[in-house]
């Protein structure tokens, strides 16, 4: 009888169902928690591509404007939209406009912000949802009557790129330091 009973009473093999149930559900919720910190850090990865891209923008269209509005010697227009003026350059003058496109059709962030210098033309900003120049007097006063008078000269802008279907969106809102037109008179 004892050789009976050592057969039944032999070490047991393999997992129950109950176990393998168990297991099978923990390594779910822990392979569903490693794809959804995978996503969300694929998602924050693009917005902030996306956010470095519109600030670098910002930098280079600053940088030119700055430039270009301090050798101005003349203002010939001067709008919200829409600036054209004439710089001093090395052998002589320059003519020099930057022209807000706003967004067209249904999308609301295809605008666009261009300056063109002897005919070449560079998109400085794109994707702007809004532009608007501003003009200062040399007392700091705004004007709006006839910008071609002002001492000073500030845009500000606003863009978004990517979607918030899919959670990447990033929204940039930026107003520049106001540029003075150094080499005009005060008052013309």
């Amino acid at each position: 009888m004892s050789r009976i009973s050592a057969n039944h009473s032999s070490v047991r093999r393999g997992f129950t169902l109950t176990e393998l149930m168990v297991s099978l559900s923990i390594s779910a919720i822990v392979m569903g928690g490693v794809l959804a910190a995978y996503l969300f850090l694929g998602r924050n990865l693009e917005r902030m591509m996306f956010f470095q891209q519109q600030q670098v923008e910002s930098r280079r269209a600053l940088r030119n404007f700055t430039q270009d509005l301090s050798a101005t010697v003349q203002l010939t227009t001067a709008t919200t939209s829409q600036i054209a003026l004439t710089k001093t350059i090395t052998g002589g003058t320059s003519s020099v406009t930057y022209t807000y496109t706003a967004p067209t059709g249904g999308s609301t962030a295809d605008g666009k912000l261009d300056r063109v210098e002897s005919g070449a033309t560079t998109h400085l900003l794109t994707h702007l949802t809004s532009f608007t120049f501003s003009y200062f007097t040399e007392a700091g006063v705004q004007v709006t009557n006839a910008p071609q008078s002002a001492k000073s000269v500030e845009f500000n802008f606003a863009s978004s790129l990517g979607s918030s279907a899919n959670g990447t969106s990033a929204a940039f809102t930026s107003v520049s330091p106001r540029v003075v037109l150094r080499n005009r008179a005060a008052l013309q």
